[in-house]
């Protein structure tokens, strides 16, 4: 069972990406690093959020049924797929096999079952014809080396859906008292797919796990995607809002980087998305080539005068904005929204009002009135900080209002 434990707590795979668990500093056969097969996954959409999961762990008792025995909880990656999906997986070596567990959430409070078996497995493997079937059965699991097995959604929805059904119905061999009673769900299951190398060079055992979760449309993205965003964070909201809507991406898979500054080119990307990402003239700035990922948005931005660059050939699109800059650009963007711009605000009250640009004056004052901008104290004084920078974190913040309370 600790071997079990050790696969399903390791971090999961994506897509064709190799990771190896548990492989001896010297291992001596050269496949350990996961090349024993190749794997890669089909779908019509996907994404792959690194997320917390809780499990909990079960057990079968001296009275041959299974009770829980521990809760546990841990960070990885999950591939989450449409329903049309396909997973291939071609063994490389000998001998190889597949094992799928089904990660049941039978009452829908977030927390995972996991059934262990010990001597008598639950789950199913991929037999050596191709098909899923019970791990209990004794069917061949020796995968033939060169071949490419395929593994369907419909597969794998039919045989969780078993699985679950199982786990809820009194004298089934997988049965959980503890599901007994009503509102038992039996869809939402999360697929552990676990390919098993064992080494005839050096005897060790090597193991590839992949996690999938299918869905019949993927999930908007959302602050919980993101391992930097804390559901205990000032900005969470905020980011869920942002990134549900399709105003803000992460900076990566898993990641939001709430404390990085804002830039020229995510300014424009931000308004050109809300836009609907609108046709515009070609371009000519040497620094945002035709490749370059805010092409579009830049070349939008600038037809439509929300922002130049500091020179005609010039956007700079990786200078960091300051809150001047941003204020005055996203009232610009406002009016050309149709809506009125005419709120102001008095800004006597901040120490360092005479540091607002003449030009930036304007944005600033409508910022302040529509509540995109606050002053920040500090020491017992209330300052604009009209030169300061601004993270992403109080972007997705002036976001939010700016979409509920001013363009509303």
């Amino acid at each position: 069972m600790l071997q079990h434990m050790k696969r399903g707590l390791a971090a999961a795979l994506i897509f064709t990406l190799t990771l190896t668990l548990g492989v001896p500093a010297l291992a001596a056969d050269p496949l350990a690093n996961g090349g024993f097969a190749q794997v890669s996954i089909a779908a019509t959409d996907s994404d792959s959020p690194t997320l917390d999961l809780d499990l909990a762990l079960y057990r079968r008792n001296s009275a041959n049924a299974f009770a829980k025995v521990e809760n546990m909880d841990y960070v990885t990656p999950v591939n989450r797929l449409t329903k049309d999906m396909a997973f291939h997986v071609t063994p490389q070596a000998q001998p190889v096999s597949l094992t799928v567990d089904y990660l049941t959430d039978l009452n829908g409070d977030g927390v995972y079952e996991l059934l262990s078996g010990q001597d008598r497995p639950v789950g199913d493997v991929l037999s050596a014809d191709g098909t899923l079937t019970s791990a209990s059965s004794g069917v061949s699991t020796r995968l033939t080396q060169g071949r490419t097995y395929t593994i369907t959604g419909s597969d794998l929805l039919a045989r969780g859906q078993a699985a679950a059904q199982d786990r809820v119905t009194a004298g089934s061999a997988s049965y959980l008292a503890d599901f007994s009673g009503s509102g038992i769900q039996t869809d939402s299951t999360l697929y552990m797919l676990t390919i098993t190398y064992q080494s005839p060079s050096d005897g060790n055992k090597y193991e590839r796990c992949y996690y999938l979760a299918l869905y019949d449309q993927l999930p908007a993205p959302a602050a919980s995607d993101f391992r930097d965003v804390p559901a205990n964070a000032w900005y969470y909201n905020a980011v869920d809002y942002v990134v549900s809507h399709g105003l803000l991406s992460g900076s990566a898979r898993s990641t939001f980087s709430p404390n990085q500054q804002l830039t020229r080119a995510m300014l424009a990307q931000t308004m050109f998305n809300r836009a609907g990402q609108p046709d515009s003239p070609i371009s000519h700035y040497d620094d945002v080539p035709l490749d370059h990922w805010s092409y579009a948005a830049v070349s939008w931005a600038s037809s439509q005068q929300l922002m130049t660059g500091p020179s005609p050939k010039f956007f700079a699109p990786d200078q960091v904005l300051t809150r001047q800059e941003m204020a005055l650009t996203l009232m610009l963007y406002v009016q050309k929204s149709g809506v009125s711009t005419d709120q102001r605000a008095d800004l006597s009250g901040y120490t360092d009002q005479n540091s607002v640009a003449d030009w930036a004056r304007t944005g600033m004052e409508w910022a302040v009135a529509v509540g995109l901008l606050a002053g920040r104290t500090a020491g017992g004084t209330k300052t604009l900080d009209p030169a300061g920078t601004v993270t992403r974190a109080e972007f997705a913040a002036v976001l939010q209002t700016l979409c509920e309370d001013v363009l509303a």
